[in-house]
């Protein structure tokens, strides 16, 4: 049945890849060339790179452990800790997990946060998006003279009009069904990469026009484009949050691992790792070349947005913005579903989404009664058969649909009390099935209002904004921190601490001594990223607010 179908794990390994690789890999990575030329591309960098991609990696670790953690103590409350329960959805989220971990009003900060980091991603995109669609559109709608890059009514409306293209994928009720998007952007972006390296090799080797910066010959410009190390720790400060945005994507981890099929540990670190090293290996490549072009450029540097220092008029570059415009379009998805799906819960916690859900309930309820029962449906062989699932009112706040867990049963007629009880359980799980219906309707509405509020919302600030660079900066020092490594952590170590007593010390201490390692691991990141989030966001601050002293 198509119902039930929907409430199994049905994400495969490859389909939890894509995603994951789409939640990441976008257009920020078009700022590591510059992270990569201020740290040093021929080793700093490459360190750095690797640092963040092995913290990254067990910050997802630490994600996952505490989301499974946060689930087994609802579970278990709630006395629904059923190990046939194995392939049906999971019910983790971010928000929630920071509640069981530090409180109710973590949940509100850590939605807050999610929501943040998707919104303003979203707006960055969209304005990314209009700068990849510039050449096209001013090429049939010629602007006035002096008016440069940044925002015109024509160059809006062509990015309008690829939001409203890809709005109804933002409107899908899962991330599977996005698996197919995923592959065709990680085909768009590898796409950009090759166009880059090869105008990159071409200046390497001469074939491009080289420019002098000041008195210094080519020889000397050849050096400056190839360095270990930076020249100021200001350049490592001003580096470090272009290395963590290329690795957010903790707020689809959780989703994603919903919707995996068979998540044991093996399957999970098979899934995460062959995302983040094929990630990493991109981004050495793109960092390291990019970084490289340098030596082609006027100034001797490049740029936040590395398509940026190439010619306009170049062909292949123009096929290279166009597959990058292919990258990000995709990519909308990936940032406004998580901040749908926040805000879906939020409207549906409050008194008036909880009066609205109560009256749809009500209207369409309907009595047990209303189903005969009859000893006439009972076998020859002197037993029913009545083949249901146990399934429990849609709870809205979590999004979740109706989860299958039970197998067919058999009611003995020779016992009329137990086949009474089992019918009237029967009843109400038939009547339970048309409330969730209803349920889906509602929510299905529900899902799309928002999805729509949240895109075009962030599209329409787009419209006014004229560069991203600032909220990069800011996104990047401190709420990508805070979420992908503090609050990650921090769970962990607070959701983890009781398993040591339950599943920990019972087969002879070698998983102790894993869930040793493991929270020490998670504290060193933890004290090491506080800090470093907050000077980090310091130098954010001071970068935008002197700009001419930088």
């Amino acid at each position: 049945m198509p119902g039930q179908d929907e409430n199994k794990r049905q994400g495969t390994i490859s389909s939890a890849r894509f995603n994951l690789l789409s939640s990441m890999v976008g257009g920020g990575s078009l700022s590591l060339p510059l992270a990569f030329h201020q740290t040093g591309n021929m080793f700093m960098a490459p360190m750095l790179l690797l640092i963040t991609s092995l913290l990254a990696q067990q910050s997802i670790y630490f994600l996952v452990k505490a989301g499974i953690y946060s689930t087994e103590r609802r579970d278990m409350s709630d006395n629904r800790n059923d190990p046939r329960d194995n392939n049906k959805k999971g019910t983790a989220s971010y928000e929630n997990m920071a509640s069981q971990a530090f409180g109710a009003k973590a949940r509100v900060l850590s939605s807050v946060l999610v929501f943040a980091c998707c919104f303003f991603g979203t707006a960055g995109y969209a304005v990314l998006l209009r700068d990849m669609l510039e050449p096209l559109v001013d090429a049939v709608v010629v602007p006035h003279e002096g008016t440069g890059g940044g925002p015109t009514l024509s160059r809006n409306l062509a990015m309008l009009t690829v939001i409203l293209i890809v709005s109804p994928l933002c409107t899908m009720k899962n991330l599977t069904a996005l698996k197919n998007v995923g592959a065709a952007s990680m085909v768009s972006v590898l796409t950009v990469v090759c166009v880059i390296c090869y105008r990159s090799i071409e200046c390497q080797l001469g074939f491009t026009e080289q420019h002098n910066n000041g008195d210094s010959d080519n020889n000397e410009n050849r050096e400056s484009s190839m360095q270990a190390f930076p020249s100021s720790v200001k350049m490592v400060l001003d580096a470090i949050p272009l290395f963590i945005s290329s690795y957010i994507c903790h707020f689809n981890v959780l989703p994603i691992h919903n919707e995996l099929r068979c998540p044991t540990s093996d399957r999970v670190t098979q899934w995460v790792r062959t995302s983040m090293w094929p990630a990493t290996l991109f981004y050495y490549v793109i960092g390291l070349t990019g970084s490289l072009y340098a030596k082609c450029t006027p100034t001797g540097e490049v740029q936040g947005n590395i398509l940026l220092d190439f010619d306009e008029d170049d062909p292949l570059l123009l096929l290279g913005r166009m597959c990058l415009a292919m990258t990000i379009t995709l990519a909308f998805p990936m940032l406004v579903i998580p901040a749908r799906d926040i805000l879906v819960r939020a409207v549906a916690s409050t008194r008036c989404g909880r009066r609205i859900i109560e009256m749809s309930v009500r209207e369409s309820s309907f009595g047990v009664s209303d189903i005969i029962h009859s000893e006439d449906d009972a076998s020859n062989d002197g037993l029913t058969e009545v083949h249901f699932e146990h399934m429990e009112v849609a709870q809205v706040t979590h999004l979740e649909e109706p989860l299958l867990g039970m197998d067919n049963r058999s009611i003995d007629s020779n016992n009329p009390d137990a086949m009474r009880d089992d019918l009237d359980e029967f009843d109400e799980n038939r009547s339970t099935s048309r409330l969730n219906e209803r349920d889906d309707n509602d929510s299905r509405l529900l899902r799309i209002a928002a999805a729509l509020s949240v895109f075009w919302s962030a599209a329409f600030i787009a419209c006014i904004v004229s560069s991203i660079d600032v909220v990069w900066d800011l996104l990047g020092s401190s709420f990508s921190i805070m979420m992908a490594f503090i609050i990650p952590c921090g769970a962990y170590l607070k959701l983890a601490g009781s398993k040591r007593f339950f599943n920990q010390v019972s087969d002879g201490g070698a998983s102790f001594r894993k869930w040793m390692v493991s929270r020490t691991l998670a504290w060193v990141m933890l004290i090491a990223f506080v800090p470093l989030m907050i000077v980090s966001t310091a130098n954010a601050v001071y970068n935008t607010l002197s700009p001419d002293l930088v």
